[in-house]
């Protein structure tokens, strides 16, 4: 038994719940949305920058080093997993494992990362002054492929390694991720990812099931605010959400925030904006935000308000999905006093206890890009287990235990269950706790 004071989750028990939307609400087709991520890093590379076609390959070919969260150690060309307390677990450079003896050699004999307390801290994807990055949703997290295969490339042309590969790194894969997703592209039909999904948008949307749209139409049934908050901007996100929810996808919410530019809108005190069409118009304040709103940027404050003049919840209790640890989790419960549910596909492909079956069936194929042999587990790495307690030890292990409330491996199962449902959650105190899984623990995490 902990020694903590174990805490449940109840949604009947919020005022407001709000929901990011990719990865979230929407579900992609995930092999065609990362081959198509992948595709467009290469065709701005080939492109843009100039190098090779021979660079391209068939994604299903790198799919077991594909793991959300690894770091890049942008000086040495290093890709790294690390541990809760900033030990690094395994480690490739370019497409290469590494083995112990190197990175000792590399890393000194305790292999602690000199950059892990700064990523533990301020949780962000790009900082350390370039000297590392991580990658941690499926938008972008083909481009640990496509770093590893700049480096070898690198290599070869130079035969033997390079002194730096940050300036190589910086200037390939994040800028290419900044120019597809570049928001004015998708009106435009330009860049190289964009034209693709707009195309066939059948071909990476998973329609939600009509379990769970009339989950959120009882939701407002029960007086709740029911809000979506995203940062793709408003064209973006219709495609998005009318794909998944149907032409009629605005009337699921009591008001929409696109352009959130999340974490900023819980950092921030940006103002809401309002639109005309898809431009950014005039600020909008609280007082005069209106119930079935559509709105760009915005702020959690003012939303709080919102909240309150919609259900006269003078303290509004609030809770939030999201799929990101980045941006969703951790600016949750740093800089505001909602609950965080985090939507987590690892869960599922890890796999559940036998007594516990899910209803959402997963494709096993997918479950194969999300699994990787390469890197191991996202939760939990055996060798750094000597008491054999079964807790978090990885770095996005440990986040999750102290940023989320519960984690579920989608949307669609909860809405299987009762609005009164009682759901334990993590105990933040304990460190790798693993109480908030919902349905049920990953198989790594349960004691044989």
């Amino acid at each position: 038994m902990n020694r903590f004071c174990a805490r449940q989750l109840c949604l009947s028990a919020y005022d407001a719940i709000g929901f990011d939307l990719d990865h979230t609400l929407a579900k992609y087709n995930l092999i065609n949305q990362l081959q198509l991520t992948y595709d467009s890093i290469i065709d701005y590379l080939v492109k843009v920058k100039g190098y090779p076609e021979t660079m391209r390959s068939d994604l299903h070919t790198h799919k077991d080093f594909i793991a959300k969260g690894l770091f890049i150690d942008t000086e040495r060309g290093n890709i790294i997993k690390i541990s809760h307390s900033g030990k690094i677990l395994r480690a490739s450079h370019g497409t290469h494992m590494l083995p112990q003896d190197k990175l000792t050699s590399i890393y000194g004999d305790k292999l602690i990362w000199e950059h892990f307390n700064e990523a533990r801290d301020t949780v962000r994807a790009r900082c350390g002054e370039g000297k590392f990055a991580f990658w941690d949703n499926f938008f972008d997290v083909p481009g640990i492929i496509v770093c590893a295969q700049l480096i070898d490339y690198h290599d070869k042309q130079n035969n033997g390694p390079l002194d730096s590969y940050k300036s190589i790194i910086w200037e390939s894969v994040p800028a290419a991720l900044s120019h597809n997703y570049w928001f004015e592209y998708f009106g435009a039909n330009k860049g190289y990812f964009f034209p693709g999904i707009k195309s066939r948008p059948e071909k990476y949307y998973r329609p939600c099931s009509d379990r769970l749209k009339q989950w959120l139409k009882d939701l407002k049934k029960l007086n709740k605010c029911v809000f979506l908050t995203t940062s793709s901007h408003i064209d973006f996100a219709s495609l998005t959400a009318s794909s998944v929810l149907g032409p009629d996808w605005k009337s699921y919410f009591d008001i929409i925030m696109s352009n959130a530019r999340k974490p900023g809108f819980f950092r921030d005190n940006k103002p809401f904006l309002s639109l005309d069409g898809i431009k950014e118009c005039d600020s909008v304040p609280y007082t005069d935000l209106k119930q079935h709103g559509v709105y760009s940027s915005g702020n959690h404050i003012d939303l709080e308000k919102f909240v309150t003049k919609l259900t006269g919840a003078e303290t509004p209790k609030i809770v939030y999905f999201g799929d990101s640890l980045c941006s969703d989790a951790y600016p949750v419960k740093t800089m505001t006093n909602w609950d965080m549910v985090l939507v987590l596909e690892e869960m599922e492909a890890e796999g559940y206890h036998p007594e516990h079956e899910i209803q959402e069936k997963s494709y096993a194929e997918e479950e194969s890009f999300v699994l990787s042999e390469i890197w191991g587990s996202f939760f939990y790495h055996p060798e750094e287990d000597p008491l054999h307690n079964r807790h978090m030890n990885t770095f996005w292990g440990e986040l999750i235990t102290k940023y989320c409330d519960i984690a579920i491996p989608s949307v669609e199962y909860i809405a299987n269950l009762p609005l009164d449902h009682k759901f334990p959650c993590f105990v933040h105190e304990e460190d790798g706790n693993t109480d908030g899984f919902s349905p049920a623990k990953p198989k790594p995490l349960l004691n044989n």
